[in-house]
């Protein structure tokens, strides 16, 4: 049992910090957001050749891009967080705007108004507000947050804290997380991506077997669960959940956590003459921060889980005689007390 705790923690290591050390367009794109509007002047305009660059806040990365002809910009494939965005173009006050949060697999529309003015000059607001509609697709899918993942209670009767326990917050799925159902999908119709992979086939557990389902809830930063109108390049069944994992920052954080059920603080059954043995633990970490300011980060995390139970049984139990375990059932008696 050791033994597989060890291996299991090594291959989570590894799950965990491989796809954040390499850059890999294919993983990156099923796990981040997409910033999209138009750039107008003050008469309604569309303004063309804006200049559009977006800092990520935790990390301080830049991602830049241009509007087009038409005033219209797009800035993909960017990691989950928080945004600052600013817009400069000769002839008119820089704009910027904080406060923007991109989540995964989703579209954040922002669109922008320069006053004129000189280049120097700069007018911020902040951007709090998270719009109803999402007029950019039309795919239908709730994304699952931080706060949520976190605050919200998880059984642990002998099993995984799993944060696909999760999925069913989102409105037309039921059922469990061996049997789940999107919108009256057949079952082992859904996909399971993490960090743009897929970890499983359907709902029969694959690669996701090497972590108790899924990586640890405390190393998730979020999810998105799909049901209807996805594009097709997220998934091959009637619904999807999409994770994220959190990735270091410019500054050093982490966590640890042990949970625990002990029989010593349970109550004896109405008709149990003892309680059963239940010795569950379930604990870990997670770490995270700079190995480049600005450039290069790492995250890590570890769980291990130990479970160790049973029930008591009333009354007598028979086992095997010498002279069974030999073949002879000589003195063995029939119900009316005769020798077999």
């Amino acid at each position: 049992m050791k033994g597989r705790e060890v291996v299991r923690g090594l291959v989570l290591m590894l799950f965990v910090v491989t796809p954040l050390l390499i850059s890999s367009t294919v993983a990156w794109a099923q796990t981040t957001g997409t910033i999209r509007g138009n750039v107008t002047d003050p008469t309604g305009a569309l303004v063309p050749e804006v200049e559009i660059e977006a800092t990520h806040v935790s990390t301080n990365r830049k991602y830049a891009a241009s509007t087009t002809e038409a005033g219209v910009y797009t800035l993909v494939s960017l990691p989950i967080g928080e945004y600052k965005v600013t817009a400069k173009r000769s002839g008119f006050k820089e704009s910027a705007v904080s406060q923007v949060i991109v989540s995964v697999g989703s579209t954040t529309t922002l669109n922008l108004t320069l006053e004129v003015g000189e280049v120097t000059q700069t007018v911020t607001v902040a951007e709090s507000a998270t719009p109803l509609l999402t007029p950019d697709n039309a795919d239908v899918g709730t994304v699952v947050e931080r706060a949520a993942i976190m605050d919200l209670p998880l059984s642990l009767s002998g099993t995984f804290r799993n944060a696909e326990n999760f999925i069913r917050l989102t409105p037309g799925v039921t059922g469990d997380s061996f049997s789940k159902n999107y919108n009256g999908s057949a079952w082992m119709s859904s996909q399971i991506l993490v960090e743009g992979l897929p970890t499983s086939n359907g709902d029969i557990p694959g690669l996701a077997d090497l972590y108790g389902g899924l990586p640890p809830i405390d190393s998730i930063a979020e999810f998105k669960v799909n049901t209807t109108l996805f594009p097709a390049e997220q998934g091959r069944g009637f619904g999807f959940s999409s994770y994220t994992i959190k990735s270091g920052t410019n500054s050093f954080h982490g966590n640890a956590w042990e949970f625990l059920r002990n029989d010593a603080l349970d109550a004896r059954g109405f008709f149990n003459p003892n309680k059963p043995i239940v010795r569950q633990n379930e604990f870990g970490g997670t770490i995270g921060g700079p190995i480049i300011k600005d450039k290069t980060f790492f995250f890590g995390t570890y769980s291990g889980f130990r479970l160790r139970g049973g029930s008591p049984v009333r009354g007598t139990v028979t086992v095997p005689t010498p002279a069974f375990r030999q073949g002879d059932f000589s003195q063995l008696k029939d119900s009316q007390g005769n020798l077999i």
